[in-house]
């Protein structure tokens, strides 16, 4: 899990001796869905996992169960717990309290929001209609997107890549509706079921204002988009971190791309700079071609097509319904969420830290944040001491390698600084206030232009179950959100935490030095801080993990794009290892004293497949297959282990079961 970088779960106990039979000791692990039909050696995922894979239900309206980001599902019944709370007592004006509580109000309200219908976006919509030159049109685009609401242009303030002390400006492609670019482009049965119904839901929302020649429009648009897509960089090609980091200066942008008019664009967002990052340049080649050679009536048609998606969410239940039918077809969700999960999930989403105060307050154990903090110093040590008994990389990289990895920033649980949102409230005015959250937002984040990376700063929120390592300000994440069980619990077993947490600490960790982080010094900055040759032996060694990934399969036949999840995978093989040498450090894992009939190493892998325990719907795995740069859950398991010779020692893995490798044949690279 990773910046730019996502269950509902049973508690069960089994009760076993000690070695000196004292006291019962209790594990939280659940030892009874083991399905020993199955052995470890052909599918590991499948021994832990497969009983209650089989007999796990996925509710209508959801499109998964289980770990992982689905622990997010019972977060937010916690979450509305809080939610009903505050909106339903009184609070002080400003209190964040009052601010949560009026906002969830607010949206609650849908006999209000339904009698609004469209209205609330029809001043936006006579906008476009008033624009009469491809000047006025990016004035419009720069308004919109003081609003939160992104079209042709995106962008975001964050680190130079070569000077990580000051922020800048980095714009990227943008302009599409379909998940990404390659769906606009394949043929597949399964493809052109999705950009049919793309295009259905833009004709229906053109028919939801009144539009007599919607499905014309909705072709305008999707031509528009298809355009845009032909410019974009592929998923892949994006992880080129030196590829996507292209420092332009504004006076020469505007020489070359007269039509987007730079100089103009940061006035209309009242920014100010001389110099700015181009992620993609060949998207903003195209765009300023396109400005010019596409009609201005059909850009027109494009922008109230965005608009009216970008804010179907928050309209009435007819255009909430339109989206959802759209996203439907990507997902496999049969039933809308209930109004109250879709407005949890917008009050974490636009108020997020003021409740996740009110979150921590109530269900963070704070004994947990000594705990794992403990846990990350001890895997530092150990993986210190892999970099140190690596063949293939020289004295002098192995130790900007460690200077790098004692100057990563550890942060757990919550931040120390709270972020504040300077912004009022109303319990009538839902659409109102979510315009209000987005451009607040927006000064947020342009407050940082030109200022040193606020380090504080988390990009999460503290109840959400994830983690993340951001290389530009070289720090590692762990939300209270996913300090609980299956991946922690201060009274379970250094077997069970350090197979859980600490396989996804050792994860985030090895972020620092995956295909991407590997680029980024102990600072932040893109810099080689290796020798060539040692850079090289790395190179051929990830290669080894994209060329291993290709061949695995979901769905029967679709296959894991490894060029893709090389860095999630990189980190996979590399978190459990590092855990693994961490957790033998203890005294626990030191011993052999088994619980419920498992030894302590074995434990340990179990924690690690019981972690990744996912159902999902076929339709949502596809889409995450071709979109998501984590591989699927049985590959997070079966994948890394079958590169680890300490498990094949653990559950007795030999010639002949299915995922057994050769000793020669085990991918390392930490």
């Amino acid at each position: 899990m990773k910046k730019n970088l996502y269950f509902s779960l049973i508690v069960f106990s089994l009760i076993s001796c000690n070695k000196e039979s004292v006291p019962e000791q209790v594990s939280k692990f659940d030892f009874t869905g083991i399905d020993t039909s199955i052995k470890p050696g052909d599918n590991f995922f499948n021994y832990v996992n497969k009983t209650w894979y089989d007999t796990a239900t996925i509710a209508d309206d959801q499109v998964g169960v289980g770990s992982y980001s689905f622990l997010n599902i019972p977060q937010k019944l916690l979450l509305q717990n809080i939610l009903e709370e505050v909106a339903n007592s009184e609070h002080k004006e400003g209190t964040i309290e009052q601010k949560v509580g009026d906002f969830y109000a607010s949206g609650m309200d849908t006999a209000a929001i339904n009698q609004r219908g469209f209205e609330p976006i029809r001043p936006i919509l006579d906008q476009i209609d008033a624009i009469d030159n491809t000047e006025a049109l990016m004035a419009f685009v720069a308004d919109e997107l003081r609003s939160g609401n992104t079209s042709i242009i995106n962008f975001r303030v964050s680190p130079d890549d070569e000077n990580s002390s000051v922020n800048m400006l980095h714009f990227s492609q943008s302009g599409l509706g379909l998940p990404d670019r390659d769906y606009y482009f394949k043929s597949d049965s399964v493809t052109l079921n999705i950009q049919k119904t793309y295009q259905n839901y833009i004709i229906k929302l053109f028919q939801l204002t009144g539009h007599q020649d919607a499905t014309q429009l909705a072709t305008t648009v999707y031509g528009i988009e298809k355009q845009l897509a032909e410019s974009h960089k592929t998923r892949v090609e994006r992880r080129d971190v030196k590829a996507n980091f292209n420092k332009r200066s504004v006076a020469g942008l505007n020489k070359m791309q007269p039509n987007i008019g730079w100089s103009n664009l940061l006035a209309n967002l009242n920014l100010s700079a001389d110099t700015v990052d181009i992620q993609q340049p060949a998207y903003y080649e195209k765009l300023n071609a396109i400005l010019k050679t596409v009609a201005l009536a059909d850009w027109k048609t494009y922008l109230k097509a965005n608009t009216m998606a970008s804010y179907a969410n928050v309209l009435s239940q007819p255009f909430e319904m339109a989206a959802f039918e759209y996203n439907k077809v990507l997902r496999g969700q049969s039933v809308q969420n209930t109004r109250a999960q879709l407005m949890v999930r917008q009050v974490d989403r636009q108020l997020g830290f003021a409740l996740g105060q009110l979150y921590v307050k109530r269900h963070f154990n704070e004994a947990a944040k000594n705990r794992v903090l403990d846990m990350v110093n001890n895997m530092q040590k150990a993986f210190e001491n892999r970099i140190d008994q690596l063949d293939w990389m020289s004295d002098s990289t192995k130790q900007k390698a460690k200077e790098k990895l004692y100057a990563i920033t550890k942060k757990i649980g919550y931040p120390d600084v709270w972020r504040e949102y300077d912004v009022k409230i109303d319990p009538d005015r839902y659409f109102e206030n979510v315009v209000a959250l987005k451009q607040n937002d927006f000064q947020y984040e342009m407050a940082k232009l030109d200022q040193a990376p606020n380090k504080e700063e988390w990009f999460t929120t503290p109840s959400t179950v994830t983690a993340y390592y951001d290389p530009s300000t070289n720090q590692i994440v762990f939300p209270a959100g996913i300090l609980q069980f299956p991946y922690f619990d201060v009274e379970a077993d250094d077997a069970i935490n350090y197979g859980g947490i600490g396989m996804v600490i050792g994860h985030e960790l090895t972020h620092a030095f995956d295909d991407q982080g590997a680029q980024y010094d102990k600072a932040g900055n893109v810099k080689n801080w290796w020798t060539k040759e040692d850079f090289e032996k790395f190179k051929v060694k990830t290669q080894q993990v994209i060329d291993r990934y290709n061949g695995f399969t979901v769905l029967d036949s679709v296959h894991v794009k490894g060029a893709l999840t090389v860095g999630e995978n990189a980190a996979d093989n590399g978190g459990i290892a590092i855990a693994y040498d961490a957790f033998k450090m203890t005294p626990e894992g030191q011993d052999t004293t088994k619980i419920g009939g498992f030894t302590p190493d074995q434990r340990f892998f179990l924690s690690i497949a019981r972690i990744w325990r996912v159902k999902t719907r076929d339709e949502f795995m596809l889409n995450y297959v071709n979109t998501n740069p984590h591989s699927p859950a049985m590959w997070r398991v079966n994948g890394p282990l079958m590169n680890f010779t300490p498990f094949y020692n653990a559950f007795d893995v030999r010639p002949g079961d299915k995922n057994y490798k050769p000793e020669d044949e085990r991918i390392k690279i930490w």
